[in-house]
């Protein structure tokens, strides 16, 4: 059975205080609020973009928000633009006004002066921070400084 065939001839009724309106049809693919729109569409994405996910934790796949993390802005750029045409090649879109991008300094290189993160002509505005990010980044130093200091001790 089809995803579609699933809701043909669904029909709904509007309950107010003057009572209930009489039937409808609901004419639309998948009933909004479904419990199971999240998943098909997490299904949908995962086979429409199988070919250009990276491994975790490089790229990640969520409801309907992507993670492409890169060591260096350029990378993220690329990354980026591979998604955009693969989604727009399929009829989807990337949103241009809830795109965000957030930097994480895990080492004291220096990071690349000048280079913004872009989709397309547009530059992509970035997060202040996240809270969970910085953590995991404190974490991260602390173990690595842990396991230096182990190594000279031995």
């Amino acid at each position: 059975m089809a995803i579609k065939d699933m809701y043909d001839g669904a029909k709904t009724q509007v309950m107010t205080v003057e009572g209930d309106s009489e039937y409808f049809l609901v004419v639309m693919e998948l009933h909004q609020g479904s419990a199971l729109s999240p998943f098909l569409f997490v299904l949908v994405m995962h086979v429409l973009t199988y070919y250009i996910q990276g491994e975790v934790p490089w790229c990640m796949l969520f409801t309907d928000d992507i993670v492409l993390i890169d060591e260096m802005r350029a990378g993220v750029n690329e990354r980026l633009e591979v998604w955009r045409q693969a989604l727009e090649s399929k009829g989807f879109k990337v949103s241009r006004t809830k795109i965000k991008y957030l930097e994480c300094k895990l080492s004291a290189e220096p990071r690349e002066a000048g280079m913004d993160v872009r989709l397309e002509s547009q530059v992509i505005p970035k997060r202040g921070s996240s809270s969970t990010l910085s953590r995991l980044s404190k974490k991260i130093d602390e173990d690595v400084t842990h396991r230096i200091e182990m190594g000279w001790i031995k």
